[in-house]
């Protein structure tokens, strides 16, 4: 029985030594040959949540006697409240970004308090329908901060695989037209997404619809650098 079972364990390491050297023997050493090619790709994506901050300022309104009167933040903050409300903006999304005013009190005794409001709206239509409402007085910007969508992450690896897709087929471009084959990939490096584009406007810009087509999409953009192995194609 011992016997049998040496004979057993010899046949099982002979076998196990073969196949390696068929596996060795067969088994294609990885090229020297390499092609590095880059990548890129582009998304435009249509924003779900758009954040715009309303500054306001108090100001002084003249009287028809010629006197003048100030109108106080607390009413300039209710007349844009009230259009952000009639646009169906909920308080939640309304908060205080900056208090205060930073403009040299020596040059004028008649110091003026400001506050910025920053909001988040769904859509370009509601933040139209809130600009023509809140008017100019006492308003002292209206400017985009931040554009974003909720499906970014799905984005992201929407652009990826277009970047790599894109690198791919370049390199099977060069390989093909210098008679070779693409092997596999040694080296991936990611590179993006690298830019973030916020458009931004002022209330001035605004007020006569100017760039309000070029302002709708998130622009990323993707890029790969890829390092592939590479045969000779048989002649």
């Amino acid at each position: 029985m011992k016997f049998l079972r040496n004979m057993k364990k010899l046949v099982l390491a002979l076998s196990l030594f073969i196949c390696s050297a068929l596996f060795n023997a067969n088994a294609e050493p990885i090229s020297s040959i390499c092609i590095e090619v880059s990548g890129t790709a582009t998304l435009n994506i249509i924003p779900d949540r758009i954040t715009v901050e309303i500054g306001m300022e108090e100001y002084f309104r003249k009287k028809p006697s010629g006197d003048s009167i100030l109108v106080t933040l607390q009413e300039i903050e209710s007349g844009i409240r009230t259009a952000l409300s009639d646009a169906g903006v909920q308080d939640s999304a309304i908060t205080v970004s900056d208090m205060g005013n930073y403009r040299n009190r020596s040059a004028s005794d008649k110091f003026k308090m400001a506050k910025s409001l920053s909001v988040v709206v769904t859509d370009y239509d509601r933040l139209e329908k809130i600009a023509s409402a809140i008017g100019s007085e006492g308003v002292s910007s209206f400017q985009l901060v931040r554009l974003d969508n909720a499906e970014m992450p799905s984005y992201d690896r929407m652009g990826l695989k277009a970047s790599l897709d894109a690198a791919r087929s370049k390199a099977e471009f060069i390989a093909s037209n210098e008679g070779l084959s693409i092997l596999m990939p040694l080296e991936i490096i990611e590179n993006g997404p690298n830019y973030y584009e916020t458009p931004s406007f002022s209330n001035v810009a605004y007020d006569n619809g100017a760039g309000m087509d070029n302002m709708r999409k998130i622009v990323r953009r993707y890029s790969v650098k890829i390092k592939y192995a590479c045969s000779l194609n048989p002649r």
